[in-house]
């Protein structure tokens, strides 16, 4: 028999946590919301029409109830777990909800949207708590980079020196990487431009739409660009010299916010001069309806 369970882990953003499962002090007995997502269609239409126009649509924000009761019959201990509980889930705080069942391990951030809710009963201390998740998608543990141009080593130790010399490093050859969005939804990216010497004008370009991101400055050895596309996330970060800038007013007008197609993504990197002394990292997260 398998001694995988579903668990529920709560972490608000003091790194405060309290988990809820069949095997928890704080035992599930029932959970919404956690695969469901709700639709809204947004249509028009006009005198004599039959039916709506459709115009578009949005998945909404997800609602999560978590009902359970504490499993202590000594009322002093009892008391000290509802006590921690509510001072966790402490609606002021931010928070991220982990959901977890053997080695498969999603996130999703939340926020307490009803403080937990207590009701005694014959023997235990139930508890009802609401959470809000405002991103209605799942995500993963971490971002997937993918690298277009970088150095990659090539010296390792012990070593011996062949009579020939030695490659220390080489640089990837390809211009275009394959992004591969395997969630079920559209993602924001995160880009990295970084200078290993002077570049000018650096870019990226989506081979598919011909939608692209440029910069129109020259970087510096040592500069790192960073560009978010992700809704509710979007900035452009120049790191120099120690210092960090806030770089949207370098941000080409006709630039588009790239977004990953689910599915296969191709993207090309270039510049306006000294492309070889650039490197380019797409950072991203796989989305998902549930779990």
């Amino acid at each position: 028999m398998s001694g995988k369970i579903e668990k529920l882990t709560y972490v608000n953003e003091r790194g405060e946590s309290v988990t809820f499962s069949h095997a928890s002090i704080y035992h599930t007995n029932e959970v919404n919301g956690l695969s469901d997502v709700r639709n809204a269609i947004y249509s028009i239409n006009s005198m004599g029409q039959d039916g709506d126009t459709y115009l578009g649509n949005r998945i909404e924000s997800r609602e999560i109830e978590i009902v359970g009761s504490i499993r202590e019959r000594n009322k002093d201990r009892m008391r000290e777990y509802r006590r921690k509980l509510t001072h966790i889930m402490n609606p002021q705080y931010s928070a991220k909800l982990i959901y977890e069942y053997g080695d498969f391990k999603r996130y999703i951030d939340c926020e307490v949207d009803n403080a937990p809710v207590f009701s005694r009963k014959a023997i235990f201390q139930d508890f009802t708590i609401q959470l809000l998740c405002l991103n209605p998608f799942w995500r993963e543990e971490n971002e997937i980079r993918e690298d277009i141009a970088t150095w990659v080593g090539g010296l390792s130790f012990p070593v011996q020196i062949p009579s020939t010399g030695w490659e220390i490093g080489y640089r990837q050859p390809s211009l275009i990487v394959n992004v591969y969005n395997g969630g079920d939804v559209k993602a924001g990216i995160r880009i990295d431009f970084r200078a290993i010497g002077e570049v000018t004008n650096p870019s990226l370009l989506n081979v598919d739409t011909q939608e692209f991101i440029k910069l129109n400055l020259t970087m510096e050895a040592g500069d790192i660009l960073t560009v978010s596309t992700g809704y509710g996330e979007k900035s452009v970060i120049l790191k120099r010299g120690g210092q960090t800038i806030d770089a949207f007013r370098y941000l080409d007008v006709d630039s588009s916010y790239l977004q990953l197609e689910v599915g296969d993504n191709l993207f090309r990197y270039s510049a306006d001069n000294n492309l070889e002394n650039l490197e380019v990292s797409i950072y991203h997260n796989n989305f998902y309806l549930g779990v």
